[in-house]
Order: C-alpha cells, then sequence, then structure tokens
C-alpha cells in the first residue's frame, strides 16, 4: 500500500492533505487552512479517507486538533466530501458546516443513493457494495452550521466568503479566500482529475447553474483554484482551467442535442450509449450511472430552455 503523504503548503497557511489514489476519482485532497493556533478544514473527504491523516498532519504542524481545529467546511454531501465529517468531529469538537441544499445527505447517507442517482433497484443494491470513494459505508449526522450564500467563514485575519453554486448537487458551495484569490472549488470544477471536461453532477444539480457559477467565479480572476480530486492549479493555468471546464459543459450539453436530434427519439440508457459510442465526450467509467445521471439533468436544463421536451414514457424529442 501506498504511504500517504504529509501536509503539501500551497500558499503559506494553506496546506493539501492527501489521501490513497482512488482509481477514475485520484487523490481525494482535503485542505487546511491555519492561522495562528486555529484550522479549518475543507471537504474531510470519505469515512476514512484522507480520515486520520487530518489529524496526523494537524499535529505535525504543531497544532492540537481538538483545541485548534474550529470547523469542518463541505463543499457539498456527497460521500466522498462529506462522509469523514462526524469521525473528524468525534475526534476534534469542530463544528460541521454544509448549505441546506445537501443537508438531506449528511443527515441520511442513504438520500444519496435513493435521490441522487438515476439508480433501479438492482443498481441501488449494487451501490451499496461498491468500493468507489462514492459508497455509502458511514452513519448520518446532523450539521452546527448552515451555510447560506454570501455568509462569512473566519479564521484570525482570514474570510471565507460563501458561494452557493448548487451545478454539481443542490446545495454545492465553494469557498472563496478574495484577499488571496484562492478558491476552494470542491467538484464544481475539475471534478474528476486529468481531464477538466470530464464531470458528472447528481440529480438535484443543474448545468445551467454551474455554468453561471463558473462565469461567477472567472470574474475573480482567481490565481488558486483548489480542487478535491485534482492537483492545485496556479495563476494562468487556474484561469485555463476554469474556461476549459465552461467549455465541456457548453460541449456536453451540445452533444446531447445532438443526439437527441439524430434519433429523432429517444430514452436516457439508449442516449447513455449513443454517447459512449460516439466519444463525442469524456464520461465517467468506473460507476456506470454518473453518466445516466448526468443527462438526465442535461436533459430537463434542455428542456427548460425550450430546446426538449418528454412524453409520458420518459422519450425525448428535439422541440
Amino acid at each position: 500500500m501506498l504511504e500517504k503523504m504529509a501536509p503539501s503548503e500551497i500558499v503559506p497557511g494553506v496546506y493539501a492533505i492527501k489521501g490513497r489514489f482512488a482509481g477514475e476519482f485520484g487523490f481525494i485532497s482535503s485542505y487546511l487552512v491555519v492561522e495562528g493556533e486555529e484550522a479549518l478544514v475543507i471537504d474531510p473527504g470519505t469515512a476514512g479517507d484522507p480520515g486520520e491523516e487530518i489529524v496526523k498532519g494537524m499535529v505535525s504542524l504543531g497544532l492540537n486538533p481538538k483545541k485548534a481545529l474550529i470547523g469542518i467546511l463541505c463543499t457539498h454531501g456527497h460521500p466522498d466530501h462529506a462522509g469523514g465529517a462526524a469521525r473528524l468531529r468525534r475526534s476534534t469538537g469542530a463544528q460541521i458546516m454544509i448549505h441546506s441544499g445537501d443537508v438531506d445527505l449528511l443527515q441520511d447517507p442513504r438520500f444519496f443513493i435513493k435521490h441522487r442517482l438515476r439508480l433501479d433497484a438492482a443498481e441501488r443494491l449494487a451501490m451499496k457494495m461498491d468500493r468507489s470513494p462514492l459508497r455509502v459505508n458511514y452513519t448520518g449526522t446532523k450539521p452546527d452550521r448552515i451555510l447560506r450564500q454570501s455568509d462569512e467563514v473566519k479564521i484570525g485575519q482570514v474570510v471565507l466568503r460563501v458561494m452557493h453554486t448548487g451545478g454539481h448537487s443542490a446545495g454545492h458551495c465553494v469557498f472563496l479566500d478574495a484577499g488571496r484569490k484562492i478558491l476552494f472549488s470542491g467538484d464544481e470544477l475539475n471534478n474528476l482529475p486529468d481531464d477538466s471536461r470530464k464531470f458528472y453532477v447528481d440529480l438535484s444539480g443543474s448545468l445551467t447553474a454551474k455554468l453561471a457559477a463558473i462565469d461567477e467565479i472567472a470574474a475573480y480572476d482567481i490565481e488558486y483554484l483548489l480542487p478535491a480530486h485534482d492537483i492545485p492549479h496556479i495563476g494562468h493555468d487556474a484561469r485555463l482551467q476554469i474556461q476549459d471546464v465552461r467549455d465541456g459543459v457548453t460541449h456536453f450539453l451540445d452533444t446531447v442535442l445532438e443526439h437527441v436530434s439524430l434519433r429523432g427519439e429517444i430514452d436516457i440508457e439508449q442516449l447513455a450509449f449513443d454517447v459512449r459510442q460516439s466519444r463525442a465526450v469524456p464520461v465517467p467509467e468506473e460507476v456506470a450511472c454518473l453518466l445516466p445521471t448526468t443527462l438526465e439533468v442535461a436533459l430537463h436544463d434542455l428542456e427548460k430552455a425550450g430546446l426538449v421536451k418528454v412524453d409520458t414514457h420518459g422519450v425525448w424529442k428535439r422541440v
């Protein structure tokens, strides 16, 4: 087994704590913001990863986790971001903070499988045995603080502004350190590593909201883009990544519309097959339900735009 790495300092007082390599999901990274004798954790990861490495990382920096950790911020409620929150709170006493749109996922992790993914009964059973970072293998808990748009989370002189994006999931937020032009982006940007065009959203998400969020983020001229499943992107690379993500979402919507037009009539299962076969867009491979889930969201976005419609049998047509 590969050894986990010590905290890596990105800018003074901001550290990445990297978990094990998780296949298509890459390394799951938690971020530690340290100011004096206090610290915040952003995205504690799964129930076990990075897990104890967060506490060990704080100790290696000379911090007492039970005294220093004042908050656990979750960008959203998916298992690979919030699964470790309750365990970290038990060991440190820190408050868990999450947006109201994903509180259900934190309180009842089974809600993720039941309501956030496009699954039939057999697929729901299979997901319970899933070994990916999206597995639900932890009990629910209540948050200590509900985050809202434009809220501020303060640690010493550092202020993180909450930006509710709602693209990747209903409650997804990013956290902006405007003074240092740092964005903790969770899964809203660089959703999966190595290809900024590869992404997924859950059934509560919206590609329209995702595009609007990207445009808002781009206006801040971010210097440090810190995603949960990819390496930090710095300077010009950060700005390129943001534009590439936007182009990828737009291309995905165009591809969906093109396939609906070519078929004339199509259901989501056929659409998922056609998109995979065409290789027109990069798609998640290891968790099969992520593509049809994202396609369903895309179709509803296109429906709201008046470009497609669906009948009572789940067959989609171009308007």
